[in-house]
């Protein structure tokens, strides 16, 4: 038996992005003027991709940026609930 035998519930994987995670989901929305701002500032959908073409032929294709940003869920969580905060308060 090995000293240094670790148990999968001792090891956790290191996530830089937890703390920002965290915090977008704990941020309280309590003005008009704040909601209204991460309203306009995080679109309601997801763009479908773009294509980059040259003389009529696809050259290449860069994907949804939604689905390459790692925080994508938080930002829409947050959106939507910028926008129920508007609508409780109109």
């Amino acid at each position: 038996m090995s000293i240094f035998t670790l148990s999968p519930t001792s090891f956790s994987p290191f996530t830089p992005l937890k703390p920002l995670r965290q915090w977008l989901n704990n941020f309280e929305i309590n003005s008009v003027r704040t909601a209204k701002w991460i309203c306009q500032l995080i679109p309601n959908t997801c763009s479908t991709g773009y294509d980059f073409r040259l003389l009529g032929l696809l050259q290449w294709r860069l994907p949804s940026l939604c689905k390459l940003n790692p925080l994508a869920d938080e930002l829409v969580d947050l959106r939507f609930r910028a926008a129920d905060f508007l609508y409780e308060h109109s």
